[in-house]
């Protein structure tokens, strides 16, 4: 899997090519680094799930079978919830119409795990009942929640409120996202010709400032367009979400990588998580490729601003297909192009789209895979494409970068939900693929050549 051109000869006239990514890579890592110390927002119980899904290696003290020269009351006794609890929730809780328990073990460092039978006509209505049950016998002190384990096998899990519970991070929330804001502000300026990060080459003067502003401006507007799509789905299903924390990407197509944005509240189910994930990179892609036909179309036009070399539209399949109906012409020539910002702004957009739609840890495409095929098959994809990445490192520097930024950033475990047993609606499944084809059809190259004899829309011009 190939990513982009080498970034060894420059595609731009101060824009590299979207492979130049790399170029003062010490900007993103180190924001990353301060957001990895000082915004510590995983849930301890992310780390619960993902060791019951994938195999817990502690020795579990269980109900169904005590230990030799043991009695079932020692057992009982040695139980991480107080016993009367344990039996509250057997007798009353669970029940022959939801969940029939057969054996209790502990879990992890302070909740418990039930083994047993899944009743009832759905895994929702089962634990729509059985959460209720849970509230009205002990209130709001604990948390409940049905999964699989390693075996595919249904299970509840029940752990204190306050094991649930984010860290306290280290700056005020606000202020952490400022200042990544901030960052991301220097370096798509940069970008678009304000040449920040240099000093030595730094102009400041109206003409400069007034050149960089429109690319500058599309791009900020397609990132808020993709975390606008998060929001108005969270939002409609009653989910709390961090503000954004935007990473910066210094030189080369992007000004950013786009944004890590937490979930601040309990997801109920994988059909919630597709529905957030999905909504995002489907607004943000649909709006960076309107903004990509607009400047392709003015550039086709004449109005452009911004020197190309026909080689960079080499770096897609996508843009180079559209670069070659739209700029059939002059990509033949082999001559520099004169393109709009626009048709930057559109371009970059879509790279960080298919970046983040790449099924892995906590990108929009890892938690897309997740709501879609459960919690095991979404990790065995996410090694896959971890895997694929880092092959495609040795001769790519974006696919380097990016593997490494994920898994320093974003590796997951993901977010568990309250009830993860039940299927997302199939209506979503064309949506859902779709988007995961996106990196495909973005960040491949393009293997066709630039023929004179192709039409183009230039030529309406």
């Amino acid at each position: 899997m190939k990513l982009g051109k080498a970034a060894g000869s420059a595609c731009m006239t101060g824009v590299p090519s979207q492979s130049m990514l790399v170029h003062r890579g010490f900007l993103p890592f180190a924001a990353g680094a301060f957001l990895h110390k000082s915004h510590k927002r995983r849930c301890r119980v992310r780390r619960h799930f993902a060791k019951a899904v994938d195999g817990d290696k502690q020795e579990p003290t269980g109900q169904e079978s005590p230990p030799s020269g043991s009695s079932k009351d020692d057992v009982q006794q040695n139980m991480q919830l107080p016993q009367e609890v344990i039996q509250q929730l057997r007798d009353v809780v669970f029940g022959f119409d939801t969940f029939y328990v057969t054996s209790v073990e502990n879990y992890q460092a302070n909740g418990v795990l039930f083994k047993g039978n899944l009743r009832g006509r759905s895994a929702a209505e089962s634990y729509t009942r059985t959460a209720a049950r849970l509230k009205m016998v002990l209130g709001d002190a604990y948390q409940l929640y049905f999964l699989e384990d390693q075996q595919n096998k249904p299970v509840a899990v029940v752990l204190p409120k306050d094991a649930t519970q984010e860290l306290t991070p280290r700056l005020p929330e606000g202020v952490l996202a400022a200042l990544f804001a901030a960052g991301t502000t220097v370096t798509t300026l940069n970008t678009y010709g304000l040449s920040l990060l240099d000093p030595g080459n730094l102009d400041l003067s109206p003409a400069s400032i007034s050149q960089a502003l429109p690319g500058t401006l599309a791009f900020f507007a397609l990132l808020g367009v993709h975390e606008g799509g998060h929001r108005w789905a969270a939002k409609r299903r009653g989910v709390e979400l961090s503000l954004p924390f935007f990473i910066p990407a210094g030189l080369g197509l992007l000004g950013s990588f786009g944004s890590i944005t937490r979930f601040k509240s309990a997801l109920p189910n994988r059909q919630t998580l597709l529905e957030v994930a999905a909504a995002g990179p489907a607004a943000g892609a649909a709006a960076s490729l309107a903004c990509l036909l607009l400047g392709l179309g003015l550039s086709a036009g004449g109005l452009g601003g911004v020197t190309v070399e026909p080689s960079a539209f080499e770096d897609s399949l996508l843009v180079g297909a559209l670069g070659k109906l739209f700029l059939g012409g002059q990509l033949a020539a082999k001559q520099s192009l004169n393109l709009n910002p626009l048709t930057l702004a559109g371009w970059a957009g879509l790279v960080v789209n298919a970046l983040n739609m790449i099924p892995l840890g906590e990108l929009d495409g890892g938690r897309v895979a997740f709501a879609m095929w459960g919690r095991r098959a979404a990790s065995r994809i996410g090694v896959v494409s971890t895997l694929l990445l880092g092959l495609s490192g040795i001769v790519d520097e974006l696919a380097l970068y990016w593997v490494l930024l994920v898994l320093f950033l974003q590796r997951g475990p993901l977010v568990p939900q309250q009830e993860e047993l039940s299927e997302p609606s199939k209506s979503l499944t064309p949506l859902a693929v779709g988007l995961l084809f996106l990196p495909l059809l973005v960040l491949l190259p393009f293997p066709f050549g630039f023929s004179s004899s192709s039409p183009s829309v230039e030529a309406l011009f």
